[in-house]
């Protein structure tokens, strides 16, 4: 198995202890740095962690589906069976990912083309028995590589947001299955948090907020799938709006207010204009 993990202006410290977390059990690691501009010393210090970590800076950053698809050609080339996806900030718990190894090289289940994890273990209930899964999260799964000529490569006019998801329905809509194993949790973070305050209740509580880009990338994106794919099922439908529906907190707690309604209005009309990739 071969694994990528993709880098843009990363804590340099954490990512190394993440790292740690999943590379025994590769043969390589492929770490794709998209930052603009390149240190050395993080360089130095991720290499030094294993010989079998394989780090490329690439100068710009040209999103993560670019990245995704040249790591598939490199476990082409080399002939891998499987590509673990993870991103900068995530990390499996003591021991996990061994036994998610385990898990897939055990699997009966046919036409399995992608397994993935629990990133989000409060709203996901955890069972020994593996899920079929609507859609998956790029952090943490891994792709078989004999389906890809099948199910096709990752969505580069996407960029970043809902890559994973129009990945994830196009396996099933050609047959293949998302399979998950929800009693493998992956630490992942989702955006950042803010403490705000309730209209209905007027009580405090943490809301997950993002940078003004993404919520131009969610917003574009989801709309692009939700009207532009002709395949997208109901149910899938359903699942690309409760993902947009993830910017509602920042439309009201965000502090950079006026910079998120001005790229969520650029969303909307570059998705109108047809204008995709990564956003000029």
């Amino acid at each position: 198995m071969v694994g990528v993990v993709i880098l843009y202006h990363p804590d340099a410290v954490a990512l190394i202890e993440n790292i740690k977390t999943y590379i025994n059990p590769l043969d390589t690691l492929l770490v794709y740095d998209n930052s603009e501009t390149l240190s050395k010393e993080l360089e130095i210090a991720v290499s030094a962690i294993s010989s079998k970590v394989i780090f490329t800076h690439f100068g710009q950053n040209q999103g993560i589906a670019k990245r995704l698809n040249q790591a598939i050609e490199y476990a082409v080339q080399k002939d891998e069976k499987f590509l673990l996806m993870m991103d900068q900030d995530s990390s499996f718990k003591d021991y996990d990912f061994n036994k998610y190894v385990d898990y897939i090289s055990e699997n009966k289940l046919p036409k399995v083309a992608q397994f993935g994890v629990n990133c989000q273990p409060d709203f996901t209930p955890m069972s020994t028995n593996p899920e079929k899964a609507i859609s998956l999260i790029t952090s943490g799964s891994v792709l078989a590589i004999n389906c890809i000529q099948q199910t096709g490569m990752f969505d580069e006019n996407l960029f970043i947001d809902f890559v994973d998801t129009e990945f994830s329905h196009r396996i099933t809509n050609r047959g293949y299955v998302n399979l998950q194993f929800t009693n493998i949790v992956l630490n992942h973070s989702i955006g950042t948090r803010v403490e705000g305050r309730s209209f209905v209740t007027f009580k405090k509580s943490l809301r997950i907020i993002h940078i003004p880009i993404r919520v131009y990338y969610i917003i574009r994106n989801g709309l692009y799938l939700l009207f532009s794919h002709k395949e997208a099922t109901s149910i899938q439908k359903k699942d690309i709006k409760r993902t947009i529906m993830v910017v509602k907190n920042d439309f009201i707690y965000n502090p950079q207010l006026i910079i998120v309604y001005k790229y969520a209005i650029l969303g909307v009309w570059d998705f109108l204009t047809k204008k995709m990739g990564k956003r000029r």
